[in-house]
């Protein structure tokens, strides 16, 4: 109700959108349509057809395809009660339309008719939906493939296998708790992207064309020697990861970018021989436990070198000439919550590290000549528990400068 002396016109009135109520969607292009509906998942799109007759066909044209074919299974409360975990009622017609939808697509295979992307969750436990999803794979022949497996909520050691088609360069799986996918048929030797995330890498699949991988929460159980598997590979990310074996001897003809970031190895030996390397990061943010035995590294070609907080108890750095690696930074950070290396440590480490990257000095002049461009900050912080103040240390060289200031 108004306030007295308050107009009516001056009353908050609801919002309306302007426009004239006329339908913009249908009059777009068939193919900006397409890509409007390729946010919807597969199944919807399929509905769309049924709107009018510019969206009879609109299911052919989606460049994006997304499925979850979870959706396709049914349980009943009577499963539920007779069984711990019941398989389901599959939707096989369902189905065997959406195949046929996407075996016409394959058909006729040109222009907007071809799938580019494909994002399909499934469980490989279950054979049937397994083998659905290998056909619906193979009918999409899609560029840029993504797997994701639902979080049945415990570790799975079945085995299963992706038969690539030729089209795919991409691949990514994601599957907490489960196996790595072998990866296999036409496209396995023309794929050039792959991302594992939150999988058990138990084998490593042979993958010639390789480019670029990317292994996100995983856990390494084989043993690590990319280049054999991977022999034309430029860029490797490997973040957040566990690898069980105590030794990863990275030997990559061609690499060019080489991340490590939280890598848990304790007492590890790594060794990094690439003579192609032009860029490395090396970063511990996980706290100061995680320590490698050795780091080697062989890289005449590197210029950016970023390594933050990672202690190691042996470090042997060649990176060709003098001066090379022109920018970048050494830096280790010490907190009083962790338990971890003091900063005198730290201090050793990152001194046995600079004389590998500026080796033009004598050891003996070493620490005067890059004591100005190392720089000791402290303060406090607040704990994991938001409670009492401790106390932090950064210790930083700035490589950038240092490089500079010797101008070799």
């Amino acid at each position: 109700m108004a306030r007295p002396g308050q107009s009516m016109s001056k009353r908050r009135q609801p919002w309306v959108a302007p426009g004239d109520g006329v339908d913009r969607i249908t009059g777009l292009a068939m193919d900006l349509r397409a890509r409007i509906a390729s946010f919807l998942p597969f199944r919807q799109v399929g509905q769309l057809s049924s709107l009018s007759r510019p969206w009879r066909r609109i299911h052919d044209h989606t460049p994006v395809v997304q499925l979850k074919l979870d959706d396709f299974l049914s349980i009943t409360d009577e499963m539920l009660d007779e069984e711990d975990d019941p398989l389901g009622i599959l939707d096989e017609d369902a189905l065997a339309a959406l195949e046929a939808a996407l075996l016409r697509r394959a058909e006729e295979g040109t222009g907007s008719s071809k799938v580019d992307v494909l994002r399909i969750s499934y469980s490989p436990d279950d054979t049937r939906i397994r083998r659905h999803a290998d056909r619906i794979i193979a009918l999409a022949d899609a560029r840029e493939i993504c797997v994701k497996i639902p979080n049945s909520g415990r570790p799975s050691r079945v085995a299963w296998t992706m038969q690539l088609p030729p089209s795919t360069r991409d691949l990514e799986v994601i599957a907490l708790h489960y196996l790595a996918p072998a990866i296999d048929g036409p496209g396995a030797a023309a794929l050039e992207t792959l991302r594992f995330e939150n999988v058990v890498v138990s084998h490593w699949p042979c993958l010639p064309s390789l480019l670029s991988l990317t292994l996100d929460t995983v856990t390494i159980e084989a043993p690590f020697p990319p280049g054999a598997w991977f022999p034309l590979l430029e860029d490797l990310c490997i973040s957040v990861s566990e690898v069980v074996p105590a030794r990863m001897d990275i030997r990559l003809p061609l690499l060019k970018i080489l991340e490590l970031d939280d890598v848990n190895g304790q007492l590890m030996d790594v060794t990094v021989v690439a003579p192609e390397l032009e860029e490395l990061d090396v970063n511990c943010t996980l706290g100061c436990n995680e320590e490698f035995s050795s780091f080697t590294l062989r890289a005449p070609r590197l210029r950016s070198l970023r390594w933050c907080n990672q202690f190691t108890e042996r470090v042997d750095i060649d990176v060709g000439r003098p001066g090379s690696v022109t920018e970048g930074m050494v830096q280790f950070m010490w907190n009083g919550g962790f338990e971890c290396r003091d900063m005198k440590d730290c201090l050793t480490l990152m001194m046995r590290m600079l004389n590998g990257l500026v080796p033009v000095l004598p050891s003996d002049q070493l620490s005067n000549k890059l004591r100005p461009y190392i720089t000791l900050d402290k303060y406090t912080v607040r704990g994991f528990d938001a409670g009492e103040l401790v106390r932090e240390e950064k210790l930083t060289c700035d490589l950038d400068a240092v490089m500079s200031s010797l101008q070799v």
